[in-house]
């Protein structure tokens, strides 16, 4: 599947990354020590690096590939093996609260999704450490359609 997600018709490929997503997710409730190995384990089978597998089909100019990958780290969020891949990965924090790279209403809704799921995890400052965790719940706490407000000062006669 993990081929399928990087290469092929952009609907198999959507179809893909749903299916992973939910195939993923496991609710923190439900996390037993048997149940996330093997997650982990169908995770790591996906590519030698799936979180670059994912974060280069999110950068693609597909709304529906950068939404379908954005929920496939959000199924995994919550789980501290796949937050340490994630902040192993250069520049993860960075793309992740950048919000220039979501142009649409969609992209934006599912990263919110995938910041929330990860600040509201226990394990994020632990493992995020806190200025990226302080970053995250900002990030929560803005909301998906934040924007930066940009005051400017208008003088007369000026050119």
């Amino acid at each position: 599947m993990g081929c399928q997600a990087k290469s092929g018709p952009t609907e198999l490929r959507v179809r893909c990354l749903d299916a992973l997503a939910s195939l993923f997710y496991l609710p923190p409730d439900q996390q037993t020590d048997d149940l996330v190995r093997m997650i982990e384990s169908w995770f790591s089978c996906l590519s030698s690096q799936p979180v670059e597998l994912f974060r280069n089909v999110s950068t693609q100019p597909f709304p529906e590939l950068h939404c379908g990958s954005l929920r496939v780290f959000a199924a995994v969020a919550n789980q501290p093996w796949a937050q340490r891949l994630m902040i192993a990965s250069p520049g993860f924090v960075e793309y992740v609260v950048d919000r220039s790279v979501d142009p649409d209403k969609p992209s934006k809704e599912a990263k919110y999704e995938l910041v929330k799921a990860l600040a509201t995890s226990k394990t994020c400052a632990e493992i995020f450490g806190n200025q990226h965790f302080v970053k995250l719940r900002g990030y929560m706490h803005e909301g998906p359609y934040y924007v930066k407000a940009v005051a400017t000062t208008a003088v007369e006669g000026a050119d």
